[in-house]
């Protein structure tokens, strides 16, 4: 009965009680250092959660109940409001595409439909970089690091926030403070995995972010078919509007699970599924918005189902400056 809790059919009939109790018997089969902090409730694009927060050396983790979910899209042709018609049509145009075909281009793009079995899971509900290690300049050398202390110095009396050395270093204005990074350069995912996760860890498949991300819902985004362009985006803030600087980016909220995600098609996060093939999902570096073919075919990164079709096309070094991965602790 208790697995039965762990699964959403159940799991949305408990009471706050219930579910607490659940939660608190769950807590002793954790690792240590995990902590039940409070129940809170998420809602996001008409799903709505009441979950556990948990707190492990300083990050949180959601309990994000299991399901048996349709994943995966092939719903071609669609009903598009005007707006979404003509960005597509007029993207699709930069492409020499007709608007006829449309539905290939995006098919192709999606993952296939199919039938999962999603287990009860604690996420963690921020991501972290596959690439880049946080350092303080006090950690170089100064004799092998030379060259990075000397961009660092250039750094701070640059006006510009952001500064990366191709698989070298990344420093990040913040404030008064600069933030510096490090590349690591491990070979492949298993290399990095073993070097950067603890055998307590895992990482999500593709059918469990897919899932964690969309909620088993059927259509082209999260928030439906339709894409809304009265969101504030990465790549396409108004820069007009006085009051678009206070808020924050759309799609950088927590989700019905309380998820953060990356919300940038720059950025792409890591899956790896059980035969150790790795799946970016959520982006495509940015080629899409570095095209010009607006905001609905730039963004088609955020679809519920995307998958690049172009992954292959650079080697794990190349995708790890734009990749990102989240823990998981499947129950």
């Amino acid at each position: 009965m208790m697995n039965e809790q762990y699964n959403r059919p159940i799991w949305t009939t408990l009471d706050q009680q219930q579910r607490r109790d659940v939660l608190e018997q769950l807590q002793s089969r954790l690792p240590e250092g995990f902590a039940l902090d409070r129940l809170e409730t998420f809602s996001r694009y008409g799903q709505t959660t009441e979950t556990g927060v948990f707190t492990y050396k300083g990050n949180e983790f959601v309990f994000v109940p299991g399901d048996t979910v349709t994943l995966g899209w092939e719903q071609w042709p669609i009903e598009l409001d005007q707006a979404t018609r003509e960005d597509l049509e007029a993207g699709l145009s930069e492409l020499d595409i007709r608007i006829e075909e449309a539905g290939s281009v995006l098919l192709e793009q999606m993952s296939p439909v199919r039938q999962a079995c999603i287990s009860p899971m604690l996420v963690e509900r921020s991501t972290h970089s596959v690439g880049w290690d946080a350092y303080t300049p006090e950690q170089l050398d100064p004799e092998e690091d030379e060259d990075i202390l000397e961009h660092i110095e250039k750094f701070k009396t640059a006006t510009y926030n952001t500064l990366e050395v191709d698989q070298t270093c990344l420093l990040k204005r913040d404030g008064d403070e600069i933030k510096l990074y490090l590349f690591n350069d491990t070979d492949d995912v298993q290399e990095w995995k073993e070097h950067y996760l603890s055998r307590r860890f895992t990482l999500l498949s593709e059918d469990e972010w897919e899932y964690v991300y969309g909620g088993g819902c059927r259509t082209l985004f999260p928030w439906g078919n339709h894409f809304d362009y009265t969101m504030k985006l990465h790549h396409f803030e108004n820069r007009n509007d006085p009051n678009e600087k206070e808020r924050p980016y759309d799609l950088n909220l927590p989700n019905g699970f309380g998820l953060y995600f990356n919300g940038d098609p720059y950025q792409y996060e890591l899956t790896l599924n059980a035969d150790g093939e790795d799946i970016d999902k959520g982006g495509d570096g940015g080629n899409a918005i570095c095209g010009g073919i607006g905001m609905m075919l730039g963004y088609l990164p955020a679809a519920t189902y995307y998958r690049n079709p172009y992954q292959n096309e650079l080697d794990w070094a190349e995708r790890m400056s734009f990749m990102h991965y989240r823990r998981v602790i499947r129950l």
